[in-house]
């Protein structure tokens, strides 16, 4: 199967076709299949689903098809899916989101009160932010105000085009309600949570309450019957009309739902994926951040896919990974996903304005705005080529999840333990401790090699059946099951489950995989090179202004005693700007594609120079860099920081640009170095070889040229490119792509350059991102840096 790339288009600004058709072409050229058009932190201009709106959003659709891109509309202003941008609570107040939390004061709304252990407990109801997935009149007017907007405002030929509807983190409501819980616990609520109870179970709810707090009798099946019925509530209500809407009007309905990282997490946030999955046409996941996690959630959704659709399964994938994310990271995460069985890629995420927010909002930016962005088309060929040639195997065993097991002993009060944006921490409770047993046992499963799908106790129970070749699942046949510690099989699971062992399952017995271990070969000559700086580079450095009233910032720079900087500098801001001054001079402004410059021209620099400005937007801090042809020294000495950087206090100062390149680049002064650094040697062989790998380099990728010719980009880990190469003398150019990191930062993080990154990074306020033990002001004077290095030899063979 084909993967399918598409970019997450975030669009923060006023809609212009020449900008939207710009990108649309920068998207297409390198090659991606397709946008999601996700209006996000919009501006409102023109206003939301209006009528001017719809027409700009159709003349985009009308160019993307125009060139061979597939278009998909995210269902939202923001997130998560169903507010309508703020629109729809205004309009229908009675769907707002509910929860019922245990208190021990009687509240204005109680719904129920009993006595456990000596103490008087109440359950209040709350109205939350959010809205009520729960309620199937929230569902009719969400696809009121958006879906029939887009069907009927967009034009025929737009809305033809059109593939596919994103919907993005609708849940049972805890989640996006996370600040506001009581110590104690909450559960989801919905009014007519009761009678629906009482309709399925025939008893009431409400005098069950306290089994769903504390333990007594019978409370495992109590349980149990409560979180499935809020998942089979949260789909009949929400997600199932939604699909059958799309499924009606020719379109694909995507979505993924907060909470999907493990059963633990899913539990109270969505029940179970596996039923969620199977009521949409395009199964998803949202999977973020910079390293490949745990080996459960990418496959639920594929087992999903492949057991009930035409195994096409979308991921959100890498948002947050933070700007030091490198070509290596990229490309091993979406081989991770891949080799899950995922096959249509939603790459988080693409700024349509970079600006001083946008690059604080879960970077990187990408294609457009990555340092390598002219090797991203590369990666992406790479990726496909690799995914289409080794894809996943079918198959054969099918895992059993506990979540029945789960549900019968969770608490609610555990939520509130647990990292809210993805569980990598939760409490070692007994569902904890199942949850880590379960995904170990998934985790050896996927060291071994073996092909395996993904269930839970339902799906198993409502589609599975024995059909002479295996225990089939939809399209999905098994020899061997496993059923992990604590599912709980009805009478129905517990019969197919005896006659799949007593007919076809073998004892697994679960070998690691087998460690290859490659012979360098004999041949391999390494040849120590020294390297020129060619014109070209032009530095960079990041300024820190300082707020002062009404929108104005005032910062400074200072210069070696003798500095010239040869051509004139500019000074780049990442938003629009009024007025611009430099030691007091008016500087005049114009706008680029990506912000404001103001070019100093002949005016004289000095030893401080002081720089006042006037943001037009009420932006908190502003991205202010200085470009030209110089070099930026640290007055303090570098030393080592966190997670690979290296860190200095500064300040930092300009020193004219010269030929020096030996050592490590930052500390050479290119700390802020954004721009590409072109570098040239000259090396001898004595014999005739295929391939060149640079040895020692610190950088995310390089493009080679050889004697002229161009070889293409290479990075790491091996960092070795094909070349034919004669006997002789061989002049070799490297251009040299400085990590993002080092521009955009957060600098002054005190983790360095951390595996995710959110806002709260930037500004120091410590998020689910920090450990427990992470100081609470996270933001330190220290600068943080990653490591640029030209190779110190080359290896050719």
């Amino acid at each position: 199967m084909t993967p399918l790339f598409y970019t997450f288009w975030a669009i923060n600004g006023a809609l212009d076709q020449s900008r939207l058709r710009r990108q649309l072409d920068q998207f297409k050229a390198v090659g991606l299949d397709g946008v999601v058009f996700h209006p996000r932190f919009y501006p409102n201009d023109p206003p939301y689903l209006s009528d001017d709106y719809l027409k700009q959003v159709s003349d985009a659709i009308l160019h993307a098809k125009s060139i061979g891109l597939a278009f998909w509309i995210y269902d939202e202003d923001g997130w998560p899916s169903g507010t309508v941008g703020g629109q729809l609570l205004k309009k229908f107040p009675n769907d707002a989101q509910r929860r019922a939390e245990l208190v021990t004061e009687k509240p204005e709304r109680c719904l129920c009160e009993f006595e456990h252990d000596g103490i008087k407990w109440f359950l209040a109801e709350r109205i939350g932010a959010g809205v009520d997935y729960f309620n199937p009149d929230l569902t009719r007017h969400f696809l009121e105000l958006t879906h029939e907007r887009y069907r009927t405002g967009l034009a025929p030929e737009a809305w033809q085009h059109v593939e596919t509807i994103f919907c993005d983190e609708p849940e049972f409501g805890l989640g996006h309600a996370y600040n506001s819980l009581s110590k104690h616990g909450a559960i989801p609520w919905t009014p007519n949570l009761p009678e629906l109870f009482r309709q399925r179970h025939g008893e009431d709810l409400l005098p069950l309450i306290p089994k769903l707090f504390f333990s007594g009798d019978n409370f495992e099946e109590t349980r149990v019957q409560f979180w499935e019925l809020l998942t089979d509530i949260f789909n009949e209500s929400f997600t199932a009309p939604i699909n059958d809407w799309c499924k009606r009007h020719g379109k694909l309905f995507t979505a993924h739902v907060k909470g999907e990282e493990h059963p633990l997490f899913q539990v109270p946030t969505s029940g179970s994926c596996s039923q969620f999955f199977r009521n949409l046409s395009l199964p998803g996941i949202d999977a973020l951040e910079r390293f490949p996690s745990n080996h459960f959630y990418p496959r639920q959704a594929s087992s999903s896919a492949q057991q009930f659709g035409d195994a096409h399964c979308m991921v959100e994938a890498f948002g947050g990974a933070g700007w030091g994310a490198t070509p290596e990271d990229l490309e091993r995460y979406l081989l991770w996903l891949g080799r899950h069985g995922l096959t249509d890629f939603v790459l988080h995420l693409s700024q349509y304005q970079l600006t001083s927010a946008a690059i604080r909002d879960w970077p990187p930016s990408q294609p457009l705005h990555l340092n390598w962005s002219a090797a991203y088309s590369e990666l992406l060929r790479r990726v496909r080529e690799e995914l289409q040639k080794n894809p996943p195997p079918p198959a054969d065993t099918l895992v059993i999840a506990p979540f029945r097991g789960i549900m019968a002993h969770y608490e609610p009060r555990e939520f509130l333990q647990t990292n809210v944006h993805n569980a990598t921490t939760y409490p070692d409770s007994f569902t904890g401790k199942l949850n880590r047993r379960f995904l170990e046992q998934v985790q050896e499963l996927y060291d071994a090699g073996m092909p395996y799908h993904l269930t839970d106790e339902r799906t198993l129970e409502a589609h599975g059946v024995q059909d002479g070749q295996g225990l089939r699942i939809g399209n999905c046949v098994y020899k061997n099951v496993i059923v992990a510690d604590g599912a709980r099989l009805n009478e129905k699971g517990l019969h197919l489950l005896e006659q799949t062992r007593t007919r076809f399952t073998e004892e697994i017995q679960i070998q690691p995989r087998e460690t290859k271990i490659i012979q360098t070969p004999a041949t391999i000559v390494s040849v120590v090179v020294k390297w020129s700086l060619l014109p070209g580079c032009v530095n960079a450095l990041l300024l820190e202004p300082k707020r002062e009233l009404d929108g104005w910032f005032t910062c400074e720079f200072s210069c070696a005693t003798k500095f010239s900087a040869g051509k004139p500098l500019e000074v780049f801001f990442a938003d629009a700007i009024t007025e611009f001054t430099f030691n007091g001079n008016s500087v005049h402004l114009s706008r680029s594609k990506n912000g404001t410059i103001g070019r100093l021209g002949q005016l004289p620099i000095k030893s401080i120079n002081k720089l006042h400005f006037h943001c037009v937007e009420n932006v908190t801090s502003p991205f202010v860099w200085l470009r030209g042809k110089f070099r930026v020294f640290s007055r303090a000495k570098f030393t080592a920081g966190q997670n690979g950087t290296i860190a200095t206090r500064g300040p930092f100062f300009l020193a004219p640009l010269d030929g020096r390149i030996d050592g490590d680049l930052v500390q050479a002064g290119f700390p802020f170095l954004n721009s590409p650094l072109i570098a040239e040697t000259v090396f001898k062989t004595a014999r005739a070889t295929n391939f060149i790998q640079l040895d020692e380099i610190r950088a995310d990728a390089a493009r080679v040229t050889l004697d002229g010719a161009d070889l293409g980009w290479v990075w790491g880990p091996d960092w070795k490119i094909a070349a034919k190469i004669k006997k002789g003398i061989h002049t070799l150019q490297l251009e040299l792509i400085p990590n993002g990191f080092n521009y955009f930062g957060p600098h002054h993080y005190f983790a360095g350059d951390h595996h995710v990154i959110s806002p709260d990074q930037f500004t120091g306020k410590k998020n689910f991102a920090d450990a427990d033990d992470a100081p609470k002001n996270t933001r330190v004077k220290a600068w943080h840096f990653r490591p640029l290095q030209l190779p110190q030899s080359i290896s050719i063979s």
